[in-house]
């Protein structure tokens, strides 16, 4: 509770789902939605499912932000910048989740990215995070994910 809940926020999205400065900071309090029973957030254009815990920082993050900004008719940020209407500047979100909170970017995304690659195939993985099928296809060969069953399953119930 003593960081500063941005960061907290900023660090989650980048150990968790990979995400870098200047995506996290090109969220706005639009990019979550809520079901009765899930919350959501939508990183290029996917909405991924957020757990529990990031799930209540998330939502006081938004409302903290939109009630920060008054910007009218604009989709509020959700990390806002000192200027009005701008959103945090990313090189100095990396250096705040590194100096304030000892999380470096790089690797905490490798890392991210090198776990995900090990549960999801290279295709969802892409499409979940916005990355391209290529890269996708790196991280599941560094993480040694055998496509097999990912296969099979299109195999049997191939997309409509």
């Amino acid at each position: 509770d003593s960081l500063a809940l941005s960061l907290r926020v900023a660090g989650a999205l980048v150990l968790l789902y990979g995400q870098i400065p200047t995506r996290i900071v090109e969220l706005t309090v639009n990019s979550i939605t809520a079901t009765d029973t899930d919350t959501y957030l939508v990183l290029q254009n996917q909405p991924v499912l957020l757990p529990p815990p990031l799930v209540a920082l998330t939502v006081e993050l938004a409302a903290r932000s939109a009630s920060v900004q008054s910007s009218a008719g604009n989709s509020a940020w959700l990390f806002p910048g000192t200027r009005p209407g701008a959103h945090v500047y990313p090189g100095r979100l990396a250096t705040a989740l590194n100096q304030k909170i000892g999380i470096y970017v790089r690797p905490g995304r490798g890392a991210a990215l090198n776990a995900l690659a090990t549960d999801l195939p290279a295709p969802v993985l892409a499409e979940l995070l916005g990355l391209s099928v290529t890269t996708a296809t790196r991280w599941s060969a560094l993480a040694a994910r055998d496509n097999a069953d990912y296969v099979a399953a299109r195999i049997a119930a191939p997309p409509k």
